[in-house]
């Protein structure tokens, strides 16, 4: 691997892409997604964050056009944090497990 896609790899951490499809199928992965919303209609400006069972910061990505997002986590017990827009802001505990899609709706 050369040290420009170790880099790219590193910059991804475990969040997917906003415009990423979200699977359908954990196979062998540990997957936290979802939707977030305010008064039923979809946040679309704004990011989701991964913090660690510790409160660290792990991973970040934007919400996607219908308020979704997804990540790909280790097993265990993280946080969501969500961030939005005109003072949005919300938490969740979520526990992911290989071979899961954990799914989280936020509504704000």
């Amino acid at each position: 691997m050369t040290e420009a896609s170790q880099a790219a790899r590193s910059a991804d951490g475990c969040g997917a892409p906003a415009d990423a499809p979200r699977v359908t199928s954990a196979g062998n992965q540990a997957v936290v997604q979802g939707t977030v919303t305010q008064d039923g209609a979809p946040v679309a400006v704004g990011y989701a964050r991964l913090l660690n069972s510790g409160g660290e910061f792990v991973a970040e990505v934007p919400l996607a056009a219908d308020g979704g997002f997804q990540f790909f986590a280790a097993p265990g017990d993280w946080t969501l944090r969500v961030l939005a827009p005109g003072g949005i802001r919300a938490e969740r505990g979520v526990t992911a497990a290989i071979g899961e899609i954990r799914k989280v709706d936020v509504a704000v």
